[in-house]
């Protein structure tokens, strides 16, 4: 389950990115260079999922870091947790409630070419993800342009469809929304962008507290 959520986050997350450095769309181009060039992008993320089987709506608030094809997000609400990419290693943080107590959940699992692919975190590589989404609409909105973005036959079925919403002003992503295949309709909203000149490079390297319990995705 776990391999699988980050198969999902990675492929959401990234594939525009890929996609727009080979799809042949001006604006998504614009985009991808303006983040590939950055040193470090920050950003505030809102993230809200809407469980089809539950019934409900649940929404998380955290931080992004993008840079040099590495990635984090630090969540803070409504519980903390962690995800990290430094580049060979994916590792996912989970610490549990104050009032619960007890060690922080730990999963790590190394990126080699099978589980790059498995997983589609060849995006942050700048290998070619336009084989497996594709554009299929764009409509403007003022300074807002609307995409929808579907998997290609035989590309990632977990993902149903997909919609994204960049902002001309300044080229940015604003909005990821998707559709999985169990009817989950999880929406990212982008916030305080900002790029940066200097990487900080401590910001991808995470080290297990001693007390960890951690195990291998």
């Amino acid at each position: 389950m776990v391999r699988n959520s980050l198969a999902l986050l990675f492929t959401v997350l990234f594939s525009w990115i890929s996609v727009a450095a080979t799809a042949g769309n001006g604006t998504l181009q614009k985009v991808g260079k303006k983040y590939r060039a950055s040193k470090l992008v920050e950003m505030s993320v809102e993230k809200i999922v809407k469980s089809e089987l539950l019934g409900k709506e649940t929404k998380y608030e955290g931080k992004i870091y993008l840079a040099n094809g590495k990635f984090r997000w630090e969540n803070t609400t409504p519980e903390q947790t962690l995800l990290v990419f430094d580049g060979s290693t994916i590792w996912s943080v989970q610490t549990p409630p104050k009032e619960f107590g007890g060690p922080v959940q730990v999963a790590k699992g190394k990126v080699d070419k099978k589980t790059r692919s498995h997983i589609l975190i060849s995006s942050l590589l700048g290998e070619d993800l336009a084989k497996t989404f594709k554009i299929v609409s764009e409509k403007k909105d003022g300074d807002l342009i609307h995409l929808d973005v579907e998997p290609v036959q035989g590309g990632d079925l977990t993902v149903k469809s997909m919609k994204l919403v960049v902002k001309t002003k300044d080229n940015t992503l604003r909005s990821v929304s998707y559709l999985d295949d169990i009817g989950n309709q999880t929406t990212m909203n982008f916030s305080k962008i900002e790029f940066l000149k200097k990487e900080n490079k401590k910001l991808f390297k995470y080290q297990p507290p001693k007390d960890a319990q951690v195990t291998d995705l």
